[in-house]
């Protein structure tokens, strides 16, 4: 009976590591999952705000957002994101006209396999907010 009470505590240092790895990329991707969520509602709430302006205030939101980073704002070395904006066509008549807001997010600190980076880009089109009476 002695000999089996040191069986558990072996089986726990076995076992151990491979259960809290699982719990950490668990917590790890939920917190991904979560930065991704909100980066995607951010693009969108972009481009939805480009798509609604007028044709003269664009250029101003499309010049506040382009290029924005956060390395001008944070002193955090955690992760790194750039933001892009732009208005394409595609159409050759550039009639149809897009605001494609596309948004790369970096993190430093990865774990193990897990991803640690994304890009998403978002596709709105461009409203006419012209006010003609008809």
């Amino acid at each position: 009976m002695k000999r089996q009470r040191g069986q558990s505590a072996v089986e726990f240092a076995l076992m151990a590591p491979i259960v809290f790895g699982i719990i950490f990329a668990m917590i790890y991707g939920g917190i991904m999952f979560m930065d991704y969520l909100n980066y995607n509602n951010y693009a969108r709430t972009i481009a939805r705000e480009v798509s609604l302006a007028s044709a003269d205030k664009r250029g101003e939101i499309i010049q506040k957002y382009n290029g924005w980073s956060n390395k001008d704002y944070s002193k955090s070395d955690v992760y790194e994101i750039k933001i892009n904006v732009d208005i394409e066509s595609l159409d050759k008549n550039k009639e149809n006209e897009d605001v494609v807001v596309t948004i790369e997010f970096r993190r430093k600190d990865s774990f193990l396999v897990l991803p640690s980076e994304f890009d998403i880009t978002y596709r709105m089109r461009l409203e006419d907010t012209s006010t003609e009476e008809t």
